[in-house]
């Protein structure tokens, strides 16, 4: 929390900004109202300086406040370029949890796309997603056995959504499902930014035998608006060994298996 300051320590606009944009970095969000008491402003005051930074392109206005900007760029190609060769990395150390003969269900997200280019080549597994550009990557990887769930196609997250994918989900038994997390908090579970999205994700999990999450560093200790699932429904958690020791500690003291890679 930013302490109160005195009057004769009132900062200028520019180093408000500075504070208000770490804030929105480091908890995901900032209320007009809570930074316009801690700060011994106005809210009008506070709203400038957001309005001001949204026009940077640094957060993102909401009503009430700021998101963090990557929190509300979710479509897929936004996604797809971002943190590369980190997803990567994390997808190549899951593949060691793959056994032959697997049914894998694999969610939209873009880590699991790293994943299904990552296959290897002619395994014995069945893939099952929403996603075409998984089913597609798979399918380059000479993956014979391939289920793309069908349903209506999102523009956002190029994924099958509504109530015929989860009809099909619900008479899947995988024994493995990838599961892409917006974002992951002991407290809060794994929640998701898109209502659609949360309900395919809860489908995919009440499905499966064992549940896997790909997550980079910057979606933990974060929350978004639905509800998915708790976080000890995970039997494997893949993530950054650049997490700080406090993080470790806490996302290990659940019975879930933690992989830092």
């Amino acid at each position: 929390m930013i302490d109160l300051l005195p009057a004769d320590e009132a900062l200028i606009p520019a180093e408000r900004q500075r504070h208000l944009l770490e804030r929105v970095n480091r908890d995901g969000r900032v209320s007009s109202a809570q930074a316009a008491v801690e700060f011994g402003v106005s809210e009008d005051t506070i709203r400038r300086d957001l309005r001001e930074l949204a026009e940077a392109g640094l957060v993102e206005r909401v009503h009430g406040g700021a998101l963090r900007k990557s929190q509300l760029s979710h479509r897929f190609e936004t996604r797809l370029g971002m943190q590369q060769a980190e997803k990567a990395r994390l997808a190549s150390h899951a593949l060691s949890l793959l056994r032959d003969g697997m049914v894998l269900l694999l969610d939209q997200s873009t880590t699991n796309l790293m994943l299904a280019r990552q296959l290897p080549a002619g395994r014995s597994l069945t893939v099952v997603t929403p996603s075409p550009d998984i089913a597609v990557a798979a399918l380059d990887r000479g993956i014979a056995d391939i289920v793309l769930v069908g349903g209506r196609l999102d523009v956002q997250s190029r994924s099958a959504t509504g109530a015929g994918a989860l009809e099909q989900i619900g008479r899947i038994r995988p024994d493995m499902c990838f599961l892409g997390a917006c974002a992951v908090d002991i407290a809060a579970g794994i929640t998701a930014m898109d209502h659609d999205d949360a309900c395919l994700k809860r489908a995919m999990v009440a499905a499966s035998a064992s549940i896997v999450a790909l997550v980079t560093a910057d979606k933990l200790d974060t929350s978004a608006a639905f509800a998915v699932a708790p976080y000890d429904c995970l039997d494997h958690m893949v993530t950054q060994a650049s997490i700080p020791d406090a993080a470790r500690q806490r996302y290990d003291s659940a019975d879930v298996e933690i992989h830092l890679v």
